[in-house]
């Protein structure tokens, strides 16, 4: 019977550096934008692709904090979370006044969800958001169905990959 292989251990810095490097993986426009097509989410004039990215960004934030609170000890969560200002102003441009709205309107949203174990939700929130529909019922199911799978995928990638770690409290 084959030995399972020891764990990488992260200490709290490198671990970090994970999270970030996972947010940046999983935030490429170019893949938001065929996401999008994919999903029905309008997109073409700057407005429309800017608030399509930014709520993408808050899910995918939203699902590497949650892994860590899974996986990780406190410390390296609130590192993540304090290097958010600087991974938002260096992937997206942002001002401090678009990250503190960015933390306390999108991803907010999404944490919240999760936190309670109600990811499924997720989807509908995204498309109120963006589209303002506040029923699922009431948009092309194989376009749900897809933006469903997506943030499906999103969130076992994100939590898969933590889970391959053990994790140093110092």
């Amino acid at each position: 019977m084959p030995q399972e292989s020891e764990k990488k251990i992260l200490h709290p810095e490198q671990a970090v550096q994970a999270a970030c490097l996972l947010f940046e993986l999983n935030t490429r426009e170019q893949d938001i934008l065929e996401m999008a097509d994919r999903a029905g989410i309008p997109h073409a004039d700057a407005p429309a692709r800017e608030a399509l990215v930014r709520e993408w960004y808050g899910f995918v934030h939203a699902a590497v904090v949650y892994g860590l609170m899974a996986q990780a000890p406190n410390l390296v969560m609130a590192e993540y979370l304090r290097s958010t200002r600087t991974l938002l102003k260096q992937t997206a441009g942002y001002s401090p006044e678009a990250i503190e709205s960015f933390i306390d309107e999108t991803f907010s949203g999404y944490i919240r969800l999760m936190a309670q174990n109600k990811q499924k939700l997720c989807p509908a929130l995204f498309y109120q958001r963006l589209l303002g529909t506040e029923s699922l019922e009431s948009l092309p199911a194989e376009r749900v169905a897809f933006l469903s799978g997506m943030m499906a995928i999103t969130m076992c990638a994100v939590l898969d990959k933590f889970a391959q770690y053990d994790f140093a409290a110092e």
